[in-house]
């Protein structure tokens, strides 16, 4: 997949993650199938235009030609209508980034299976809500069980373990959700007071 590639279906994950929606929703909503989502989002196949622009507008956002000039001040106004989580934002950004890399890996080794697809789901998860501060901690173990995941060839009872852990740190997450008064809510709290007012 070229960079150019790469960069949208980068693009298009996060809208994905941070509107609240599996593959499975997009796929009905913009007739993409969810086989060719999931190969173009883990960078296996490149999409055609069409395809594209059905996914991004499924979503409510545009492909637009924007001028080099302008874009710094498009994306300062990107930034500035995206809430940052609790924790640290390069940690996330580190994790990721390891991550995606870890999906590039069993796509390549032909290690895809169910686990991977609900590891996907709880990454997913992960991307979308405000993880509180108290969790840095277990957030970065995770992370360091990623980046060993990494360190040699993939295979299914790796991905087991990789899946547990997984599952283990959000609902780690999830206990306290539920303790607090206030939930924690998708990336774009901004809709949440769109749809209460």
């Amino acid at each position: 997949m070229s960079y150019k590639s790469d960069h949208l279906s980068t693009a298009i994950r996060k809208a994905r993650v941070r509107m609240g929606l599996s593959q499975r929703d997009l796929s009905i909503m913009s007739g993409v199938s969810q086989a060719q989502i999931s190969k173009f989002e883990n960078g296996a196949i490149d999409l055609r235009l069409s395809s594209l622009v059905a996914l991004f507008r499924a979503m409510d956002l545009e492909l637009e030609l924007v001028p080099k000039i302008c874009l710094p001040a498009v994306q300062s106004i990107v930034r500035s209508t995206t809430p940052r989580t609790a924790i640290n934002p390069k940690l996330l950004t580190r994790a990721k980034s390891v991550f995606d890399r870890v999906f590039q890996d069993l796509v390549k080794s032909e290690q895809w299976s169910k686990e991977s697809e609900h590891l996907q789901e709880h990454m997913d998860f992960l991307e979308r809500i405000r993880i509180p501060v108290v969790h840095t901690k277990n957030f970065k173990r995770w992370v360091i069980h990623l980046e060993r995941f990494q360190e040699t060839p993939p295979n299914r009872e790796k991905i087991k373990k990789l899946l547990k852990r997984t599952m283990e740190l959000q609902k780690q997450i999830e206990r306290t959700q539920s303790t607090q008064d206030r939930p924690l809510g998708p990336a774009y709290s901004l809709k949440e007071e769109d749809r209460d007012a």
